[in-house]
């Protein structure tokens, strides 16, 4: 079938180019320290930064978008590269499985991943 109404042209462009992994729907869910969860799909493709924008959760800018990943999530999603390590180093309360959501890209072998949220305000603007 066709694209579904509403899909943005960045959306058609990319299931055009590679339409094997982009049509593979995966899972995210965002939790904050509030208790408040989200669960959200997303593309294989794409990074968790994209996914967190597109469902306007706030995860920050490119390069301070410091998210925890569940320790399953962490191990499912490879280790991050030296560049990551490097902007991870820079980064106050840097837990063994904290990760730059910029860095992650989704994988369809990873069909959920669970990211905690480091601070309230990613929810509410307080």
């Amino acid at each position: 079938g066709g694209l579904r109404v509403g899909a943005s042209h960045h959306l058609a462009r990319s299931l055009s180019s590679v339409p094997t992994a982009a049509e593979k729907t995966v899972w995210v869910t965002f939790s904050n320290k509030a208790g408040e969860r989200k669960r959200v799909p997303a593309l294989a493709g794409q990074t968790l930064y994209e996914v967190a924008v597109a469902n306007e959760v706030i995860v920050g800018d490119l390069y301070t978008c410091h998210v925890i990943l569940d320790p399953d999530s962490y191990e499912a999603h490879g280790k991050p590269l030296l560049e990551e390590e490097e902007e991870l180093e820079n980064i106050e309360d840097v837990t063994p499985t904290s990760r730059l959501a910029s860095f992650i890209q989704l994988s369809p072998e990873v069909p959920e991943t669970r990211v905690a949220l480091t601070d309230v305000r990613e929810f509410h603007n307080t």
